[in-house]
């Protein structure tokens, strides 16, 4: 069984380069097989005495459980993992890092880049509450992962996935900065679609309230109605015509609109994964291209070996981002056709309303009953039909940013 060398207690702050790539893979149960020069130089192991050892020989004692939870849960899953981790060096000094994980054959892979973002400031203060908690309420790991995904929730994070999206984005702008280099096309064409399916999700949160609103509307007419004519009249009859419609346009925008059936989400979690698994397939294959040089442990055929594996790797990264970003496009089609059909309807409801209009200045007692309830309904179907138009225009900038990004060549390849 392998022992890891004994470690200080505590140590200082170790400078991460800004152009450092940390990478190390292990087996299934997270033994370590292999760790490159800047891994074992940070951590003050060499190769032979990390070998065999457990991945956690550099875990820091003050990293919260519950992240490791969430971690190692998507990784086994087949998922790609992303988080902030500080690690600790054999002296007791420690070092942070955005870590960045996948599975490979016989195991597990990760590249490690600096934690230099805005939002790396925000977690690193996130993590010390929650590890305080761990200890003062004796936290399960699951509780720890549970409470760490209500508090990314409440600093506007609706999934562990648009966490991971946002932070490797932010690290690798931060990085390009540092190293004086330009942002790469396909991730900033990524970082556009996603700010554009936020866009599209607050229009149709809007839309959804101002329905709301809507569906009320009919209902005060007949009322009103009630009292000017007899019961079946002309008002009360293009009421009931104009709620039966409002209805079905509401329920047509609600079944694409919310919960599971919500096009944009499922969308952007597509894109947010092939912004993931695009960023991961460049680092891999900088590190394919700069370990023959940098790296001097290993013998010529471990690092064919170790390069076959990198590649694989990165390749399996490129063909998943691709993937996601198809079926991101066919979502994208999906709430394009069902945006053109409820302004459709919705234009059809204009009728309606018009009619309600007209009919309203059959005398002067009708027209004031009535003038501001059908204001109000000029107003709030005035706004529905310019939200419909604003998610029109957005589906067509999203068309767009998933031509760009669908050409040859747009998403990295690996290293030959």
């Amino acid at each position: 069984m392998h022992r890891p060398p004994d470690r200080q207690a505590s140590g200082p702050e170790i400078p991460v380069p800004a152009d450092g790539l940390i990478y190390s893979r292990t087996n299934p149960n997270g033994l370590i097989l292999s760790a490159n020069t800047l891994f074992r130089a940070l951590a003050g192991y060499d190769l032979a005495e990390l070998r065999g050892a457990p991945h956690k020989i550099v875990r820091h004692p003050d990293m919260p459980r519950g992240f490791f939870h969430l971690f190692w849960s998507l990784l086994k899953a087949g998922e790609p993992a992303v988080g902030y981790v500080r690690n600790r060096s054999r002296d007791g000094g420690f070092y942070w890092v955005l870590a960045c994980a996948i599975s490979c054959a016989g195991g597990f892979f990760s590249i490690r880049i600096r934690a230099a973002s805005p939002l790396f400031a925000i977690l690193r203060e996130e993590y010390a509450a929650l590890r305080r908690r761990e200890k003062a309420e004796a936290l399960s790991p699951e509780a720890s992962a549970a409470a760490l995904l209500t508090r990314l929730a409440q600093l506007g994070f609706a999934s562990y996935m648009e966490f991971m999206a946002r932070a490797l984005a932010e690290e690798m702008r931060a990085r390009n900065l540092a190293l004086a280099r330009q942002d790469d096309a396909d991730g900033e064409h990524l970082a556009r679609l996603l700010a554009l399916l936020s866009e599209v999700q607050q229009v149709q949160t809007a839309l959804v309230q101002q329905f709301s609103a809507l569906m009320l509307l009919p209902v005060n007419m007949r009322l009103i109605a009630a009292r000017l004519e007899p019961q079946g009249g002309p008002i009360s009859q293009i009421s009931m015509n104009y709620k039966t419609a409002s209805d079905e346009i509401a329920r047509r925008l609600s079944s694409f609109v919310l919960g599971e059936s919500n096009l944009s989400a499922r969308m952007a979690a597509g894109v947010r994964c092939s912004l993931v698994l695009t960023h991961c397939a460049r680092l891999q294959a900088e590190v394919v291209a700069r370990g023959n040089e940098e790296d001097r442990a290993l013998d010529a055929e471990e690092r064919r070996a170790e390069d076959g594996i990198l590649r694989e790797v990165a390749a399996c990264c490129i063909r998943q981002a691709q993937e996601a970003l198809a079926q991101a496009g066919r979502v994208a089609a999906d709430l394009s056709a069902a945006s053109g059909e409820v302004r459709r309807m919705v234009l059809g409801l204009d009728t309606i309303r018009i009619l309600g209009r007209v009919e309203s200045r059959r005398d002067l007692l009708s027209e004031a009953a009535m003038s501001a309830t059908i204001d109000r309904i000029d107003a709030v179907q005035g706004g529905i039909s310019e939200g419909l138009k604003v998610l029109t225009d957005l589906t067509s900038a999203i068309h767009l940013q998933l031509s760009l990004l669908q050409r040859p060549g747009t998403l990295p390849v690996a290293a030959e």
